[in-house]
């Protein structure tokens, strides 16, 4: 072993250390000279406000005060109305398309009954949010295990395993829930009644929807249809097998003794299909019953108070008076350099 040759990868190391400890340091100088630069930039806002003070307090001063007059003097002012509805996921689809339109009624060159309804009534703005509960989102993944299993897609538990609840969460739509708050905009003298009235009744008698539903709706009561059958037909079969024990005369024989333990005992079998059966009914019926009530009122219609601070006009004609004071005041400047350039 050769001990006059020099061991070099210390001192490398060593170098290597010290360059990257140079890196950080003048990576973290770099950061925090930027950040200096931002709040002198502030700095210099906020002296540019201080020197036309005047301005801006002036004109934000004008816009708090007619925000104020709105608030307590107008008569020609639009109240905001709230309902919740409950409704099935076509009769959703045209909701948000119908809420769609209400909104870019300006900007509509067609006529529709929907476009002369929303300007007969009055109806500013519209919009529309799902009420998002746990109930609809566990509904929904069920919905889609049963619609698969009908067309023979799971395979024992793997598709349970590939479609998990959470993931199905994150894949629903806004349509896909049965509670909708519904809220607009529509001058303070409108009847709530007759805008509920008027909405409901147009919504719900659409030709598009309503051939939908009744597709839909022949499926379902034909997976009913079945199902009541499979019911009477275990119940014939538990009837047809108490009445041989009966026959046969055995001590107990009228009543149908059934041990669960058994696998091989026949009513125990079919008591538990019949049960799954049942359940199955209730949930069809269920749906049933939410696709011919079309969009149906779970709370009036009726004025609400908003929520929001731009909500409030004093506050919001405040800030937007703020605003353009300071767009003034940028522009001021902006004129005063270019006057500058110009005798450059």
């Amino acid at each position: 072993m050769n001990k006059d040759v020099p061991n070099n990868n210390n001192s490398n190391d060593e170098v290597d250390l010290i360059r990257l400890l140079d890196y950080f340091k003048g990576g973290i100088k770099s950061i925090f000279r930027k950040l200096w630069q931002l709040i002198e930039v502030f700095l210099k806002f906020i002296v540019l406000i201080k020197k036309n003070w005047l301005i801006v307090l002036g004109i934000t001063a004008v816009g708090a005060i007619y925000g104020w007059y709105l608030d307590n003097f107008s008569t020609s002012e639009n109240l905001t109305y709230e309902m919740i509805v409950r409704s099935n996921p076509i009769s959703n689809i045209e909701l948000y398309a119908f809420s769609s339109e209400v909104d870019n009624q300006k900007a509509i060159n067609y006529k529709s009954e929907g476009i002369d309804m929303i300007k007969r009534l009055n109806v500013k703005t519209m919009s529309v949010t799902p009420l998002e509960r746990e109930e609809d989102v566990i509904n929904s993944y069920f919905d889609k295990i049963e619609s698969a299993v009908m067309r023979n897609d799971m395979t024992d538990t793997l598709y349970y395993h590939s479609f998990e609840i959470d993931g199905h969460k994150g894949k629903m739509e806004n349509t896909d829930y049965s509670l909708q708050a519904i809220k607009l905009k529509a001058p303070e003298n409108t009847s709530p009644d007759f805008l509920q009235k008027e909405l409901l009744n147009y919504l719900n008698n659409l030709p598009g929807v309503e051939a939908e539903v009744q597709n839909k709706l022949s499926i379902l009561k034909t997976y009913e249809k079945v199902l009541k059958q499979n019911l009477d037909n275990i119940d014939s079969v538990m009837a047809s097998r108490a009445s041989l024990n009966k026959n046969s005369g055995l001590a107990g024989a009228e009543q149908l003794l059934v041990n669960t333990a058994s696998r091989g005992n026949v009513e125990a079998d079919l008591l538990k299909y019949s049960e799954a059966l049942s359940k199955k009914l209730y949930g069809t019926q269920k749906k049933i019953t939410e696709y011919e009530s079309g969009i149906s009122v779970v709370s009036n219609l009726r004025h609400v108070k908003e929520k929001g601070v731009m909500d409030n006009k004093f506050i919001r004609y405040a800030i937007l008076a703020f605003g353009l004071s300071l767009l003034i005041i940028l522009l001021i400047e902006f004129n005063k350099y270019l006057n500058k350039y110009q005798k450059a």
